[in-house]
């Protein structure tokens, strides 16, 4: 999948083949974009069958049979998930194929590290490297950072099922920023998507001060010893002492996850790992070769690169932020 960074107008290419090869159609080509992101709290609603705008492409003068289209700037100010249907007619027939994009948060600055990267910017540096190289290491930095730490340092919408266990605190796998839906056993509690808000629930739920879980707010409950006081018999539901997410009952929570901002930690883990990426000795490192006698030619694998990133630092740096077994309220 073609990836584009936010707040960005990086041109999308695909190339067109018939009949096995590659080919310059007879007319214009063009693409169809559709929005396909699935998140309810956008206004208007999103519409995945809407055609957004159709883009009339321009050829790839390099490169036979290639061509792209460039998004408006509009189109990136977020995350955001794109369908695009390419048309085109060849020798008087008509073709179509269908490529996605995912306009994504890089978790790095480009422009801002390419310093602290020690990349040139002339053709002429030794160590340049054009932007696309850039872009393709970015990648490879943020799939290892992502697989090492599992979670994800963007924002993006999905659903989490978890368990109660008579408490007043959902623990959930993933850091949320936004709740909106809350089911019980498939029932709708909280829903503050729609307008105006629904609360099927006694509850006020609002996320963990860490963000990795959801618990109810009692700030605007009164607790029995109120009740007693002013001669009042406390309500039923202040007799539920056990907490607000009982054990054993399954709890949907739909909502935003992720981070709004990338830690400071893991741009710099990126950094060192775009740097592992453009070494010389990176294509050894990557199949876990540690070392290489020149006569025999006897290899030493390294029983430390099958755990961690490869990189001692960059896993120091990231383990504050490894995830998986743990759970945190």
């Amino acid at each position: 999948m073609a990836e584009i960074y936010v707040n960005s107008n990086t041109p999308i290419k695909t190339k067109i083949y018939w009949e096995g090869e590659l080919v310059t159609p007879d007319g214009s080509v063009t693409a169809a974009v559709y929005d396909i992101t699935e998140d309810p709290a956008i206004t208007p609603a999103i519409l995945p069958t809407t055609v957004l705008t159709t883009l009339t492409a321009t050829a790839v003068e390099t490169d036979i049979g290639t061509y792209q289209v460039v998004l408006p700037f509009s189109y990136s100010v977020r995350n955001r998930k794109f369908k695009l249907v390419w048309s085109y007619t060849v020798s008087s027939v008509s073709g179509t194929h269908t490529t996605y994009v995912d306009v994504v948060t890089p978790y790095i600055n480009l422009n801002e590290h390419i310093d602290s990267l020690n990349l040139g910017s002339d053709p002429s540096d030794p160590n340049y490297r054009t932007y696309n190289d850039i872009r393709v290491a970015e990648k490879y930095a943020r799939k290892i950072i992502e697989d090492y730490t599992g979670q994800e340092f963007a924002l993006y919408t999905d659903t989490e099922v978890v368990y109660g266990s008579n408490s007043d605190i959902l623990p959930l796998p993933y850091k949320i920023n936004n709740i909106y839906k809350l089911y019980s056993n498939d029932i709708l509690l909280i829903d503050n998507v729609s307008s105006p808000a629904v609360n099927n629930w006694t509850y006020t739920p609002i996320i963990s001060e860490t963000g990795f879980g959801i618990r109810v707010d009692r700030t605007g409950l009164i607790d029995n010893t109120v009740y007693v006081a002013n001669g009042m018999v406390p309500p039923t539901i202040n007799d539920n002492i056990n907490g607000a997410f009982a054990a054993n009952v399954r709890y949907k929570v739909f909502g935003k996850y992720g981070w709004s901002s990338v830690p400071d930690n893991v741009q710099q883990a990126c950094v060192e790992l775009i740097k592992d990426y453009f070494a010389k000795d990176s294509i050894w490192r990557n199949k876990y070769v540690k070392n290489i006698q020149t006569f025999d030619w006897q290899f030493e694998y390294s029983g430390d690169a099958y755990t961690g990133t490869g990189n001692a630092y960059v896993d120091q740096l990231l383990n504050p932020y490894v995830i998986n077994g743990m759970v945190v309220v």
